[in-house]
């Protein structure tokens, strides 16, 4: 009988006791201001300082919620609570619009210039860009220049470029850039 109260009591335990409940963004405080990433990614830390853990990240072109400013330093909202990124890696409605109405491949990391004053001619290339902005694969297109070498090197800088994400609608969209190069 004593089994009996006991296995009782622990089902209903089990049956009254309730998960957790997920962690819900802080509604409560207004946001300052409505701001876009600028930048092809930006990190959330838990503090204002860049040793603090990442809570999470937002890319290009994503709308951030502003709950206050502190130095160079705004606190974003999240879905968790909220978290500090750079003042300085975000931008206005005003310089996004055009980024969203006219959205065009644009270099975040440029290509090394690979010099030599005795070439002449052009090298043209394309580059297989996946929708993070990471160039997957160049392809020299044109060398009038006839060094083989300089072309290569034209195209290996090329392949550790980086763009800024292309968004359109909403949406991140792998693309082909063309490049060239004159000497």
């Amino acid at each position: 009988m004593h089994r009996t109260i006991i296995a009782l009591a622990l089902v209903l335990v089990a049956c009254s006791s309730r998960p957790p409940a997920a962690p819900q963004a802080d509604t409560s405080r207004p946001a300052i201001d409505i701001q876009y990433v600028g930048v092809a990614s930006i990190k959330l830390y838990a503090e204002p300082a860049e040793t603090a853990p990442v809570v999470g990240t937002y890319g290009y072109t994503e709308t951030v919620s502003i709950l206050a400013r502190k130095g160079d330093w705004v606190e974003v909202r999240t879905g968790q609570g909220s978290g500090w990124a750079h003042a300085a890696d975000l931008i206005s409605a005003e310089q996004v619009e055009p980024i969203l109405k006219n959205p065009s491949p644009r270099l975040a990391i440029v290509p090394v210039a690979i010099p030599n004053p005795r070439a002449r001619g052009e090298i043209g290339m394309e580059a297989k860009v996946n929708t993070d902005g990471e160039v997957l694969s160049v392809r020299v297109v044109k060398n009038t220049t006839g060094l083989q070498k300089l072309a290569d090197a034209n195209a290996a800088a090329l392949q550790q470029a980086k763009f800024y994400p292309m968004v359109q609608k909403g949406q991140r969209l792998s693309f082909t850039y063309g490049y060239e190069v004159t000497y």
